[in-house]
């Protein structure tokens, strides 16, 4: 199963685009600062996570500096690149 849940700040706002079928695009970066447990030790995690929102949700109301609770699945960019990217599916305040 691949989904995910993520809460972040978004950091970076890319503007809407459309794809040749209309379906409007936005790209984001969501940033992650929190402390997590591993192996019984504390580690503090700051990661930045490419996304993308298509369709409908791209039309919600995002801006740099808003926090929410991201879900979504990774997969690649292309089918040529193994570099991931964060789709989101649903964003809940």
């Amino acid at each position: 199963m691949n989904e995910y849940s993520l809460f972040g700040e978004i950091i970076y706002l890319d503007t809407k685009r459309f794809t040749p079928a209309g379906m409007p695009v936005l790209s984001l970066k969501i940033r992650n600062e929190s402390e997590q447990s591993e192996a019984g030790l504390k580690r503090i995690i700051n990661v930045d996570i490419e996304s993308v929102v298509i369709g409908e949700l791209a039309s919600h109301d995002l801006r740099v500096g808003n926090k929410f609770s991201f879900f979504g699945f990774f997969d690649k960019r292309s089918k040529k690149s193994s570099h991931l990217v964060f789709h989101i599916t649903q964003i809940k305040n």
